[in-house]
Formats: structure tokens, C-alpha cells, sequence
């Protein structure tokens, strides 16, 4: 099959479960785009399916699979993307840094990029060099969906390493959007913050104490309770 036959396959399979409420779920997720409202977890069945069947699909169809997901009008078909592309370890890894950045300028909102830095951060733990040049690109980016991403696609690497290299690059950003108002941003630093804790609670606990005036409350607030009680709230 090809990418356009199996792009077709896997949208007829995300109508198949579109579901129909009156509450305004692109709204809520922030997404431009048209949403089906299919479950998160029938997503999830949808991407092992396919990797179950398609398990020696070709880098260069897996890859022009995911960009026509990528370039597709719904919220279901993006994530749909990612999802896919966590199924393909091997593939993932090898991508340019270029592709990361080109299928992020593609998401709006929280939902659409959370998925996606859900998935991306096994990329960049595999290639750190260009992984962290491309997050210092992203921090300054005029696009808030990227900088939203420089914060969240950390919170997995700062929970499942200590690495100082993950640590000194939160500090950084978070330094960096500190003054940003908008709950993209706010809750992204307080994300990053409790993620630090596990391996850099001393530090953590210092950087609150010294930024009351510069961080946003939300972040103070929620990181004070990680480290008080080891619970995010």
C-alpha cells in the first residue's frame, strides 16, 4: 500500500469512531483544525494497529506517511502522526532536525503539541547535539507553539535523567519566558519545574525562592507542592 492509500485507510478508521457532543472540545484543546473527538486510548489502539501491520514498512513511506498526517486538515490525523512515529523507534531517531521543526510550525495548541513532545523526546535524547540546538531555536521562536514545546519536550528527560544538560537548559528557558502571561507558557515552566524535582530538588526549591517576583505563580505554587508533598497538587 502506499503512503496515500494507508493515510486513507487510517482516517476512514479515525471516522469510524468520530464522536458527536455539544461541548466544544477544539476549544478546550486549543486546536485550529477540525477534531473528530475520537478517545485518546482508541488513538492509541488505531497507531499499534497499524505498527503491528505495517511493522516493516520502509523509512521513506513511514516517513512521507507521517508528513501527509502531518499536513492533514483534523486534530485526530496530527496526533495520529506522532503516535505512529513513537511505534517507530529506529525511524524516528534517524530524522533530520529539520523535519522536527518543519511538522511542529504545523500544531496549535496545547493538545497537538503536548502529543507531540510526548513522543519527540526520544529523539532528542538520542541526538543531544542537534536536539538541544533546535530547543534554543524554539525557546526564542516568535510561534508559541514552539516555545510552549522548548519546555514540555524537557519534562521527560529531567523526570528520567539526571543529566545535568537537561537541568541547566529548563533553568535557561524557563529564565527566558518567565514574563509570558499566557497559560501556554505558565503552566509549561510550572510542568518543568515539578519535573525537576526527582533529580534536582535542592536546586529547584533555591531557583522558587530566589524568582518570587519573576515566575509565574501558578509555577511557584504547583512546584512548592512537588516539593513539599511529592504531589503535583
Amino acid at each position: 500500500m502506499t503512503p496515500v492509500t494507508l493515510h486513507r485507510t487510517l482516517l476512514t478508521a479515525i471516522k469510524k469512531h468520530a464522536r458527536i457532543i455539544s461541548f466544544d472540545i477544539a476549544h478546550y484543546v486549543g486546536t485550529k483544525h477540525r477534531v473528530y473527538n475520537v478517545p485518546t486510548p482508541v488513538m492509541h489502539d488505531i497507531a499499534k494497529n497499524f505498527a503491528k501491520e505495517h511493522k516493516d514498512i520502509g523509512a521513506d513511506d513511514c516517513i512521507s506517511l507521517v508528513n501527509s498526517l502531518f499536513h492533514a486538515s483534523s486534530f485526530e490525523e496530527k496526533v495520529l502522526a506522532t503516535m505512529i512515529l513513537r511505534r517507530f523507534p529506529i525511524i524516528l531517531a534517524s530524522l533530520p532536525a529539520s523535519y522536527i521543526d518543519q511538522w511542529l510550525c504545523l500544531l496549535t495548541g496545547w493538545a497537538e503539541v503536548d502529543t507531540f513532545c510526548d513522543e519527540i523526546d526520544y529523539w532528542l535524547r538520542i541526538n543531544p547535539a542537534s536536539g538541544v540546538k533546535l530547543l534554543k531555536k524554539w525557546n526564542k521562536d516568535p510561534y508559541l507553539e514552539k516555545r510552549r514545546a522548548s519546555l514540555v519536550v524537557l519534562c521527560s528527560c529531567l523526570r528520567h535523567s539526571p543529566d545535568p544538560r537537561w537541568k541547566t537548559l529548563a533553568f535557561t528557558f524557563t529564565g527566558a519566558l518567565a514574563h509570558e502571561k499566557h497559560v501556554m507558557i505558565t503552566k509549561a515552566i510550572s510542568w518543568v519545574l515539578r519535573a525537576m524535582v526527582k533529580y534536582h530538588k535542592s536546586e529547584v526549591t533555591y531557583y522558587i525562592q530566589s524568582h518570587q517576583n519573576t515566575l509565574p505563580k501558578i509555577a511557584i505554587r504547583e512546584a512548592t507542592k512537588k516539593i513539599q508533598t511529592g504531589r503535583k497538587n
